[in-house]
């Protein structure tokens, strides 16, 4: 499956299935993690996800890595 189509199905699963009430995704990878770098956390919930599996891509970007694993940490 196509990185969306991941996406849509563990938010699904978490919502339904657990009763999971937020879900947030981070854009652009590990990159998302780092304020630095401006990229906002997405909430992820099935309204949003339900059609995401339609289009190409992923809805939260991707990032090749190089961050320091110290900024990470410190976001968490």
């Amino acid at each position: 499956p196509g990185i969306n189509d991941v996406i849509r199905g563990i938010v699904m699963e978490l919502s339904f299935h657990y009763g999971v009430q937020k879900i947030h995704g981070f854009r652009n990878g590990f990159q998302g993690f780092i304020p630095k770098y401006g990229h906002d956390v997405l909430d992820l919930t099935p309204d949003i996800v339900t059609e995401i599996d339609e289009g190409g891509g992923t809805v939260l970007g991707t990032s090749r890595g190089g961050q320091d694993p110290g900024e990470i940490v410190d976001c968490l």
